[in-house]
């Protein structure tokens, strides 16, 4: 089953916290090829953005590692922003919603995050890190 790995995923995987073991064991098997899970250029963006700002701490590298893990990327397009416009979830940011809709143009019905904003969108299941049992089932479906 292919899923959506959002940003949160990433730098949580490189901070101290309880996201990391978690999150780091999302990417030791999609890395290892053992679940579909795919991201986009929005997400990596955000991730380089944390990254440079330095403002979780020194995460040199992060987005071109995490470039080589999820590569290749689910394109942004005219279909996903579309419908990323078109969405009725007025908790969702900008960026989060670029997220629904590329999940949606691409046919992805979840999303991993720790984002509580995607609970409710329509055609999207989110599974959080720390939900062990739902993320348990996700990453052995691979």
């Amino acid at each position: 089953m292919t899923f959506f790995v959002d940003a949160n995923v990433i730098v949580y995987a490189a901070t101290e916290g309880e996201y990391r073991g978690p999150c780091l064991d999302v990417l030791d098997v999609i890395a290892r090829g053992g679940a579909d899970g795919r991201t986009s250029p929005a997400v990596l963006e955000e991730v380089w953005y944390v990254e440079r700002s330095g403002r979780a701490g020194a995460l040199d590298g992060l987005a071109a590692s995490a470039y080589t893990v999820f590569t290749p990327l689910l394109p942004v397009t005219d279909d996903a922003f579309r419908l990323a416009l078109a969405l009725r979830a007025p908790q969702l940011g900008p960026a989060d919603r670029v997220h629904a809709g590329t999940c949606l143009a691409h046919g992805v019905n979840v999303v991993v995050s720790a984002d509580v904003a995607f609970d409710g969108v329509r055609g999207l299941r989110r599974v959080d890190p720390l939900d062990h049992r739902a993320l348990g089932r996700l990453l052995s479906a691979g």
